[in-house]
């Protein structure tokens, strides 16, 4: 009678029930590698670790015969933080890539911030090389570790840096951890990968999440931003930011240890573009309305540029706000938005020459695919998309 081999899993990801995490194991579900997968998913237990796992994957891929592929012994049921409780599990003996995912990622004043993804992640990282052999380790930072004086263009080695000020806790607790697995893990195979803003699927737009884009459709509704239109927003759609992070966690060799995903100066796009963008697609739901009888909406004019004002000007239009963004707390809006304009402020790009010279293609347009993210956004009023950033 022939017996299974048990599961000797090569590769490791935390993070995928996550936007940028479920992208990237959604990428290598039909991929070779696929088979050598493991996924650290947070449940009550097993079963349940594995049921939000599936869920994961179904918001990228409707294909059953794909969804199929996820094995329950494929999900490692637990939490990052607490690796002392997981760490003793066989699967993880053979492990020889990682990518940490995983991460505290609200931009509310979350006090557990520093302790998940600082904390945490020593913890996790300190554990695993206990267990296993590890020949690469993909930390998922945040290019916006630059705080909010960076030059026009950040290249990978200039942070993260000390005095820095940053605009929230989350990009501090992300630099920090870069500080401190460097400083007491010399000679670890640590590579630090710094997406910059995440926005978006070029297919699916908006269906996965709407982390972040909820932000432009706010400028849009005001037709205001704090900022010159020429300002460039340097931001990659999450199904390109999965498939580098699994570019650089498949290439045998790596030039660099740290590398940023980015749109660059190449595929950045102005305020004065997106609002361009915002205009032509709303100018095609028009046609398609009157296309079947319908007529014209009065509402969003086929402006392609917003007006540059001081944020006063927009806090004085807080009593609009339930009409422009959907029914909301007035308070917390303008709260957001003030945070927003700051990064929007910084006009700057991250230099991506270093992953491209690893073979990965430019990054899409972000006005390229945003008729895309509209159309998948139609069903959620402004306030309700933006609560997935501060929880």
């Amino acid at each position: 009678m022939s017996h299974a081999l048990p599961f000797s899993p090569s590769i490791l990801i935390t993070g995928a029930t996550g936007f940028l995490g479920g992208a990237l194991a959604a990428d290598m579900l039909a991929k070779p590698e696929w088979d050598n997968v493991l996924l650290l998913v947070r449940g009550e237990d097993a079963s349940h670790a594995y049921q939000r796992m599936l869920r994961s994957l179904a918001r990228f891929t409707f294909n059953l015969e794909l969804l199929g592929r996820l094995k329950p012994e494929q999900v490692l049921s637990g939490d990052f933080t607490q690796p002392a409780a997981f760490i003793a599990d066989a699967r993880l003996t053979g492990i020889k890539r990682v990518v940490h995912c995983a991460a505290l990622t609200s931009f509310g004043a979350n006090t557990r911030v520093f302790s998940t993804n600082v904390d945490g992640t020593l913890r996790f990282v300190h554990h695993l090389r206990q267990v296993a052999t590890i020949e690469r380790f993909l930390h998922v930072s945040t290019a916006m570790i630059c705080g909010d004086q960076p030059t026009a263009i950040v290249r990978e080695d200039e942070f993260p840096r000390a005095r820095v000020k940053h605009l929230v806790n989350y990009t501090e607790s992300k630099a920090e951890a870069e500080r401190l697995l460097r400083l007491t893990l010399p000679g670890f195979p640590l590579v630090v990968v710094r997406p910059s803003i995440i926005a978006g699927h070029t297919r699916l737009g908006c269906s996965p999440s709407g982390s972040i884009y909820w932000t432009f459709r706010m400028a849009d509704a005001l037709g205001m931003i704090t900022c010159s239109s020429a300002a460039r927003m340097d931001v990659v759609p999450v199904d390109y930011a999965a498939s580098a992070l699994r570019h650089l966690l498949v290439c045998p060799q790596l030039a660099h240890p740290t590398y940023h995903i980015s749109s660059d100066e190449q595929s950045s796009c102005t305020w004065r573009e997106i609002a361009a963008a915002f205009a032509l697609t709303r100018v095609k739901v028009a046609h398609v309305a009157l296309a079947w009888g319908g007529h014209e909406s009065a509402g969003g004019g086929a402006e392609t540029d917003y007006r540059t004002v001081e944020f006063e000007e927009i806090a004085a239009r807080r009593q609009e706000f339930d009409t422009l963004f959907g029914p909301c707390n007035k308070k917390f809006m303008l709260a957001a938005a003030n945070l927003y304009a700051g990064f929007a402020a910084l006009d700057t790009v991250f230099d991506s020459s270093r992953l491209r010279a690893e073979g990965m293609p430019a990054s899409p347009r972000f006005t390229d695919y945003l008729h895309v993210c509209e159309k998948s956004s139609s069903a959620y009023t402004i306030a309700d998309q933006g609560t997935i950033d501060f929880a």
